[in-house]
């Protein structure tokens, strides 16, 4: 699977220390330059490594959506 330029994908960001989207600027092979758009800070890192990560924080997230569902905000059932 390759990104294609201007795509964004989530990534902890080398310089700010954030996990953000950052802008696929280029492509080499399986190496990408990307932009945060945080800090504007540049990376190269491996394709293997960007979908590794945007899974992980998909699981993330997806796990936070289901814990609100099973004890929504403002439940004062407590």
């Amino acid at each position: 699977m390759q990104f294609d330029l201007g795509a964004t994908r989530i990534f902890h960001c080398p310089v700010c220390q954030v996990d953000t989207p950052h802008t696929v600027k280029a492509r080499k092979g399986e190496m990408y330059g990307i932009i945060c758009t945080n800090c504007l800070g540049a990376a190269v890192v491996s394709g293997l490594d960007l979908r590794i990560y945007q899974l992980k924080w998909e699981e993330e997230l997806q796990a936070i959506l289901d814990s609100l569902v099973e004890h929504p905000l403002g439940d004062d059932d407590s």
